[in-house]
Order: C-alpha cells, then structure tokens, then sequence
C-alpha cells in the first residue's frame, strides 16, 4: 500500500449478497452471520484512520435520525473546516451534504473497534444554524463543494486538516459510485455471502445516480480471491481508471 500526500489510500470494502445488494432481509438470515464476522476482521486488518459512510446509513445506526433547525441564525458561520477534536485519531467520515443528520454524540462506536470522532462532510450551502448545531455537538466538519459533493475536494481536506492517510468506504451505492467514477478508489476489497432475497428495490454495491456527471464504465483488475467462513468469498480488485497521482510518500 502505498501512501499519498495529499489525499488518503481509499479502500471500499463491501459486504454484499451473492446478486450485489448491500441491504435487504437477507441481512437477517443466519447464514449471514460467520461472513459478516469475517468482513469485519478484514476490515479491521487495513487498520485504517477513517470509515466513510453515507447519511442514510447513520441515520439508520448511529444519529438520531433528522433534524428540522431554523434555515436562519443571527451569527454567519465561514464556510471553512472546522476541527472539533485535535486529539483525535479514529474518525467516522459521513457524507451529509445538505446537513441533515441529527447527531446526539460526537463519536461513534463500532462493534469490536475504538470509539472515532465524527467528522461530517458538508456542501457550503447548508444552513449557519446546522453548522452552529455541529460546533455545539463538538463535531468537525468540512467543505467539499458548494452545491454538490466534490471528491477530490472532500479526500484532500481529510488528508490536510484531520492527517489521515488510510480511508476505508462503505457506504451505500451511490456514495460510493461518486467515489469510483472520479477514478478516486484505489481498491475494492468485496465480500460476497452465499446469500440472495431476490429483491429489486436495494442498494447495490455501486449505484449510480440520476445526477452522475457521466454516463461510464469502470474496468477492475483482479488482485485475489479468498475463501471465508460460511461459504464466503473476498474478491479483491484495482480499479483500471485508478488515480494514483505523482507523489508518494
């Protein structure tokens, strides 16, 4: 692996079903639950600094769902990133461009992992008030893009402002198409369980949005292939549009 210096390695790193859904009511089966546990050990072995998810899924598991604030304050914030904690060496990266979540803490605990400082990715045209909601909930925060997510932006802020070098992403398809088509993966590491609801109306791995700039397509690089528990497997890629960029460190 090597290191960049101006953004961080990223790694998406998926558990999946068999047909490429990320949710459905296969998540309930039993059969689910030895590969589950063993993505969460491989996940757990890139040791990364960081876990970027999307909104929804913290909405879901970790946020108090969404909160309604007054689209005006009497102060006016900058629009500039904000470091809640300089101790901190674990985060939690969500992607909330509109400024939408409804946080009660300012760290989230993963099971088997250490607790890590939530750092929300936002648009510079959220609301002062969501930005004064933050700051009183002691929770960074960044800008990547004035009306829509910026990924260059987003990976260069978290390198500059919080030092983190190594970025795992799981977060839902769309989230994570954004990443891949601006090249901006530099692995897929996919677990795949025996597994499949037939359903039609999930996530996929990748998922690309009505709003996507452009319509392609990205071509992997097999690296490995890996058995797990349960019936599993872990299919480990390099994603041929890849930016490596000039300098490592």
């Amino acid at each position: 692996m090597k290191l960049y210096k101006t953004r961080p390695y990223v790694i998406c790193h998926m558990l999946s079903s068999i047909d490429g859904k990320i949710d459905g009511s296969y998540f309930r089966a039993e059969e689910l639950i030895p590969v589950r546990q063993a993505s969460h050990e491989l996940r757990r072995e890139y040791d990364a600094d960081a876990i970027l998810c999307g909104a929804v899924t913290e909405a879901e598991l970790y946020a108090d769902g969404y909160i309604r604030l007054p689209k005006e304050t009497t102060r006016r914030i900058p629009r500039e990133p904000y470091v809640a904690d300089r101790s901190a060496e674990r985060f939690t990266v969500v992607v909330d461009a509109e400024g939408r979540l409804k946080w009660n803490t300012n760290q989230v605990e993963r099971s088997g992992q250490p607790k890590s400082h939530i750092i929300s990715v936002l648009t510079e045209s959220v609301s002062d008030a969501y930005l004064e909601f933050l700051q009183k909930q002691k929770i960074s925060y960044l800008f990547a893009g004035a009306d829509q997510l910026e990924v260059g932006t987003l990976l260069k802020g978290l390198k500059k402002f919080f030092g983190i070098d190594v970025l795992i992403i799981s977060g839902g398809g769309v989230v994570n198409w954004s990443f891949l088509q601006e090249g901006c993966i530099d692995e897929l590491s996919l677990v795949i369980c025996p597994l499949s609801d037939g359903r039609t109306d999930t996530a996929t791995v990748f998922d690309r949005s009505n709003y996507a700039m452009w319509d392609i397509t990205v071509a992997f690089s097999l690296k490995a292939i890996q058995k797990l528990k349960g019936d599993g497997i872990r299919l480990t890629y390099i994603p041929k549009n890849r930016k490596e960029g000039n300098e490592h460190e």
